[in-house]
């Protein structure tokens, strides 16, 4: 069934560019994603934590295992079929996670540009938006390593805000459930990504955008929800499909809430996560010297909704685009936090949202009028040089101090951590190895499989959400898959997960290890039966186990 056009007005969009100049454009912004990605090539950093948890799993996966049943983690599912497609199109191997993720940067600006280029008639405008993002998204106050959820989760969010400004400019049901569909993707990568989802109606309603008084509404409006629930309801089939749907639900919700209660030891108030979040996380760093442009386009976006300002017929696609994007932004900033401890990377949400409000601040103040005039030229040489020093200063430097601190060669080796070649050296791929503590990055480097699902212990330590009943199962399982070898690596791992020795488990007590996990007794017992200690290789013990 087709529905009759709309006589809304449509806004203009810009002349289609030729095709070289859209390659032109296209190496530019692939030189501004590569650039300050070179800081965190393999061959310049070592592989972090959560990096090596995602990309065991995705190992996992491209060997056709699955997610939560044969690898056990707490994201969604996006991060580790991306690493597994990663690892199916380059290889199983740092390399192909740095390459596919810089490939989801360089892409996430291309749609940036695209957005930005239909939005405002100056070009320049399209160019500050996609280079600030491409540099802020490599900023060492937000990454310290590749393959976070929250830069996955980028160009679903970015493709959010291009289908919105589409349906905003021309309304039709395919943008519509764009909308929905990039939404339920970006959940899907990130479940802090929801901000963008829960502004985008009340953007409308405060706008007053024509569309509120047009006859398909109510058609619009169910074709946005029907794109998020069909990119969700896909994930649950599948996962319901493959009989991992409870253990998923379990994985993703509940457990991440009972470890942080447990980890804080009491809920985290919301005033105590936005103080955490606005003073003792490196968001500010980031966007303390971007607060002016941040505060400006604020203001910009909010007095159109005043009502002296506000027309009959409601604001425009690009003011309405303003709105969403200030509203987006706060909500993001709400939710992005929920442990109160504010990790770096967990503000790269606020990215689009961010770049959004900081290229339309920028627009209001180089505007013909009042602003410019008053900046006069030396004024907006000023401003131009504060903005590039703000945006790029800390990609710029970091990449700089990375590459000339540390002795590396693009094509030289990567940086795997020296238990990895011990553990090739000692094992055959057949054999399986646990690690006990948190660096299953060894796992995935050395391509050696965990012997349980559970190839990290934060899951099992939680008491009150691991039972004793699934300790002893566990150490059951362990009974009759035997690791060849067991990295116990909680020395260097923080206060959390308890070594399996005990007189290393009194040492690390008196370092302010946490007494109050679950009872682990039944894996220790397995462990002084069926394993010798053999040596002992940057603070982590090794044991060799015979069953």
């Amino acid at each position: 069934m087709t529905y009759p056009a709309m006589s809304l007005p449509v806004e203009k969009g810009r002349r289609r560019l030729g095709f070289k100049t859209r390659l032109l454009i296209a190496l530019t912004l692939l030189a501004l994603v590569v650039a300050p990605s070179l800081q965190l090539a393999p061959t310049v950093i070592e592989q972090g934590r959560d990096s090596g948890i995602f990309a065991y799993t995705g190992k996992v996966i491209a060997e056709g295992g699955l997610p939560y049943r044969d690898a056990w983690d707490n994201k969604p599912p996006g991060v580790y079929y991306i690493d597994a497609l990663a690892f199916l199109l380059f290889g199983a191997n740092r390399w192909a996670i740095w390459l596919i993720e810089t490939i989801s940067v360089f892409l996430t600006g291309g749609v940036l540009f695209a957005l930005l280029s239909q939005v405002y008639e100056q070009r320049r405008m399209a160019w500050i938006g996609a280079g600030a993002f491409a540099l802020l998204v490599r900023h060492p106050g937000l990454v310290s390593d590749t393959n976070f959820t929250e830069v996955y989760a980028l160009l679903p969010q970015v493709i959010c805000f291009w289908a919105g400004y589409q349906f905003l400019r021309r309304p039709e049901r395919r943008w519509a459930l764009l909308v929905g569909f990039s939404a339920g993707l970006a959940f899907l990568t990130k479940q802090t990504t929801v901000g963008m989802a829960l502004a985008f109606i009340p953007a409308i309603l405060l706008s007053r955008h024509e569309i509120l008084r047009a006859k398909q509404r109510w058609l619009w409006l169910g074709a946005t929800i029907l794109g998020g629930l069909s990119s969700l309801a896909g994930a649950v089939l599948y996962l319901w499909v493959k009989g991992i749907l409870a253990d998923a639900i379990d994985a993703t919700f509940i457990a991440p809430m009972a470890f942080h209660n447990w980890v804080s030891r009491e809920p985290a108030s919301f005033v105590d996560t936005l103080i955490q979040t606005l003073t003792a996380s490196t968001a500010p760093v980031v966007i303390g010297p971007l607060l002016p442009f941040l505060l400006i386009g604020m203001v910009a976006a909010g007095r159109q909704l005043l009502p002296r300002r506000l027309e009959p017929r409601g604001l425009s696609a690009t003011q309405t685009l303003m709105v969403w994007a200030m509203l987006t932004f706060w909500a993001d900033l709400v939710v992005t936090n929920p442990t109160s401890r504010g990790y770096g990377h967990y503000y790269v949400t606020l990215l689009p949202s961010m770049v959004l409000l900081v290229v339309f601040s920028v627009s209001a103040i180089v505007r013909r009028g009042t602003p410019a005039r008053l900046l006069g030229r030396m004024g907006r040489a000023a401003l131009w040089m504060y903005l590039f020093l703000a945006v790029a200063g800390g990609a710029i430097g970091g990449t700089v101090y990375r590459l000339s601190t540390v002795d590396w060669e693009i094509s030289g080796p990567v940086r795997n951590k020296t238990l990895t070649e011990y553990v090739m050296e000692n094992t055959t791929p057949e054999d399986t190895v646990l690690v006990w503590g948190a660096t299953t990055a060894i796992n995935f480097q050395s391509d050696r499989n965990s012997p349980m699902p559970y190839h990290y212990g934060y899951p099992l330590i939680v008491p009150g959400y691991t039972t004793e009943e699934e300790i002893w199962q566990i150490a059951r399982d362990l009974e009759m898959n035997m690791p060849t070898l067991i990295l116990d690596s909680t020395m260097i791992d923080g206060d959390r997960i308890p070594p399996l020795d005990p007189d290393r488990r009194r040492e690390w007590w008196a370092m302010g290890g946490r007494r109050d996990v679950a009872n682990l007794g039944p894996i220790y017992q397995l462990v002084a039966k069926y394993c010798t200690f053999v040596r002992e290789v940057e603070q982590t013990a090794i044991y060799r186990c015979q069953p």
